[in-house]
């Protein structure tokens, strides 16, 4: 009985910062950590799909053979880095439903920005979003600091 009493007492300080960081908003390390789950989420997907092009057997379609070969590996780690961005918003606490409403609304649009800016940046057509491609940037030393 003592020892359950004892780790109840060394959880309380543990819970009750959890429970005061649910009140304050997310900080911009937060926001760029749900900004580059979106952009990965969309590039996992975008990797799903290269899986499902028709290249041809002609020579001038070897790019589209390679890019296609190299798309599940691709794929996995954009899935990996989706999930180390997830739970690192989650291990915070700043994905659960008790937040209020309005930070829980923010991060969800950053996370959409992110997937926008990834497809605006890399979209079918090839019309590259020069400033979507830009703001992607942000996310080369998350994905470092998320990757360890």
């Amino acid at each position: 009985m003592g020892v359950v009493l004892l780790l109840v007492l060394a959880a309380l300080p543990a819970l009750a910062q959890t429970l005061a960081q649910q009140d304050e908003p997310p900080t911009t390390e937060d926001e760029n950590t749900a900004y580059c789950l979106g952009v990965n989420r969309q590039l996992a997907e975008r990797f799903r799909q290269m899986q499902l092009w028709g290249c041809g057997k002609a020579a001038s379609m070897q790019w589209c053979r390679d890019a296609k070969a190299s798309a599940p590996d691709a794929m996995r780690a954009r899935e990996r880095l989706v999930i180390r961005f997830a739970n690192e918003l989650t291990r915070k606490g700043l994905l659960d439903v008790e937040r209020p409403p309005e930070f829980r609304a923010k991060l969800t649009s950053i996370v959409a920005d992110g997937s926008t800016d990834a497809a605006q940046c890399f979209n079918p057509k090839g019309d590259k979003d020069e400033p979507a491609c830009e703001r992607l940037q942000r996310c080369e030393e998350a994905e470092q600091r998320v990757g360890e």
